[in-house]
């Protein structure tokens, strides 16, 4: 007997073609509370933790939360404002459980490729209503690829915590631009040099993906998205689990081994900062 919810050979087809499948109504509205309920207690926790320093890297603000063995993400417009948290699933049960979830997990197995998976890493974006700003043109794959041996086969679930429209920034996808590997990046150095470069890319092509709260999006790490910024009222928070072959580590345990280097990057970051202008 097959397992439930298992990619149809349609929806194989359309993750080949197009990088990217959508599913409806996938979690009810009183899990997806649940879920969203869940966020909000965890910022509340790192909210409470002391801060450290904050600092701009590429597109984006960061702080490196050595107790929690994770970073937050702040919105570099609104420096007071949560933009994300990654990694937490170590920190918090609560969501974990939602990554192991069959609805989750057996078609993260057919994007994966195999059935023996594990997650690579988890992130929340939480995009509050007026503050939330965009999320840079990006393929996920040229930031994973340092870290993760496997990271052409990682793919995402994208959980939608409320609904989603353009007004308040939904994920923008261009269909089948996962076909060509990595897409011409920034000439620059550093974090930044991972960002693609707008002017070699038509932006025509992005689609915005207006969903439904409990909808969930799968999508490959060779993806082009972005989202723009909440111009609405409403928050667009949103829960992504990312799935990989079983036998590479988690992104919290590369983020643990790695801490001191992550130090020094983003220390030096800073120093760089607050260098005179010239």
């Amino acid at each position: 007997m097959s397992e439930p919810f298992r990619f149809t050979e349609d929806e194989k087809a359309r993750m080949a073609r197009d990088g990217y499948v959508l599913r409806n109504d996938v979690f009810t509205p009183a899990e997806t509370k649940a879920m969203a309920d869940a966020v909000e207690a965890l910022e509340r926790e790192l909210l409470a933790l002391k801060r450290n320093d904050k600092v701009t890297v590429g597109s984006y603000m960061f702080e490196l939360q050595q107790e929690m063995v994770s970073m937050v993400k702040w919105e570099p417009h609104f420096p007071d404002v949560v933009q994300g948290i990654e990694p937490f699933a170590h920190i918090s049960p609560e969501l974990k459980k939602w990554a192991h979830d069959a609805r989750l997990w057996n078609p993260g197995k057919d994007c994966v490729g195999q059935d023996d998976i594990n997650l690579f890493t988890e992130k929340i974006t939480m995009k509050r209503a007026h503050t939330g700003g965009d999320i840079i043109l990006h393929q996920d794959y040229p930031y994973w690829r340092g870290s993760n041996k496997d990271a052409d086969r990682v793919v995402t679930a994208m959980i939608q915590l409320d609904d989603a429209d353009v007004a308040n920034g939904c994920l923008e996808v261009a269909p089948g631009s996962h076909t060509v590997g990595m897409h011409p990046r920034k000439q620059t150095e550093g974090f930044g040099s991972n960002e693609m470069d707008m002017d070699q890319f038509d932006l025509k092509r992005l689609q915005p993906m207006e969903v439904k709260a409990g909808s969930v999006i799968f999508f490959g790490s060779f993806l082009v998205h972005r989202s723009l910024p909440n111009r609405s009222d409403r928050d667009r928070r949103a829960l992504l689990f990312s799935y990989q072959p079983a036998g590479n580590p988690t992104s919290a345990e590369n983020f643990k081994a790695s801490m001191k280097q992550r130090q020094e990057a983003l220390a030096a970051a800073a120093a760089k900062q607050k260098e005179p202008a010239e």
